[in-house]
């Protein structure tokens, strides 16, 4: 998982208002070539519905963490050593 790639682009979109308008607009595909993404993660960023910035790093913030949330095992294999 690329949350590093993501917390960058979402970093450039708060100081660059021209990665920030393309983002939130039709270019939203060129500005995540740019970047680091698996397949997944880019096709899932294209479907976003922002209206600002806020509301796409929120929705960046819970895919991130549902995705933390299904690579994590509930009990590690040394438990069962």
């Amino acid at each position: 998982m690329s949350a590093a790639a993501i917390d960058e682009l979402v970093g450039w979109a708060l100081i660059d208002e021209r990665i920030r308008q393309d983002l939130l607009g039709a270019r939203r595909a060129e500005v995540l070539a740019r970047y680091d993404l698996t397949e997944e993660e880019r096709q899932w960023l294209l479907q976003v519905r922002a209206k600002d910035l806020t509301d796409f790093a929120a929705a960046a913030a819970r895919w991130i963490e549902h995705r933390s949330a299904r690579e994590i095992t509930p009990y590690p294999d040394f438990l069962f050593a």
